[in-house]
């Protein structure tokens, strides 16, 4: 999900087609597909699935995809979700976004709290942490943003996983989308999309009823948890 896509999901479906947490079409997802190696070498290692829908999502103006990075990414990512807006607070029932800075991964793996202290792997990155946003980039993602994308140059390059807290200064953990144990992963469940004619550029749909299907080319190499 990046800044231009709207979905919610629960777990019995997803919204989408609206900035409003409660709005949108409804859709039922079919199944869940959790990575075979989730939490291998870490609690959160491979925190990653996908959804099965009922049906296929129709591309438009508020119904958006969006190509997967092949691992390039600028100092910046732009995350976005419903989640709490301060910590032990509430979900936003508009979608937030919000500009943060990577943060150096050896730094990140010698923070002295649960789930980093050297056990993070390379599936994942590290990003925010910082209170507030603004142009230097010191947000933070907060709970209930879990499973949010983190975009950098139109491209997901992650989602988020876990944090220790919001704010507190300490950053927050994605999952790095465009590993190759990921993204091959993906490409299982997914499928390439002819571009459509010209009469049909300006909305696209998938027979398939799978989400999160990438157009790209695959060049691929919290006290509480989110």
């Amino acid at each position: 999900m990046g800044p231009n896509s709207r979905s919610f999901t629960d777990k019995d479906y997803i919204r989408v087609g609206s900035r409003y947490r409660l709005k949108g079409v409804q859709i039922k997802i079919k199944k869940h597909l959790i990575h075979p190696l989730y939490q291998k070498e870490h609690s959160f290692d491979f925190d990653v699935q996908l959804l099965g829908l009922f049906r296929g999502l129709n591309f438009g103006k508020t119904i958006k995809d969006i190509e997967i990075s092949d691992g390039g990414c600028d100092k910046y990512i732009d995350m976005s979700g419903w989640g709490y807006g301060e910590e032990r607070g509430d979900y936003n029932h508009i979608l937030q976004q919000v500009r943060i800075k990577l943060v150096v991964f050896e730094l990140c793996q010698m923070v002295d709290q649960p789930w980093y202290n050297g056990t993070l792997t390379g599936r994942m990155f590290c990003a925010g942490g910082g209170r507030g946003g603004g142009p230097d980039g010191g947000g933070d993602a907060c709970q209930g943003d879990s499973g949010g994308g983190a975009v950098s140059n139109n491209r997901l390059v992650g989602l988020s996983s876990f944090g220790y807290g919001c704010g507190r200064g300490v950053p927050g953990v994605y999952v790095n989308v465009s590993n190759p144990g990921i993204i091959s992963w993906i490409r299982q469940y997914t499928v390439r999309v002819r571009v459509p004619s010209p009469s049909r550029r300006r909305e696209r749909s998938f027979n398939s009823a799978w989400d999160l299907r990438p157009r790209c080319r695959f060049k691929g190499p919290l006290t509480n948890a989110r």
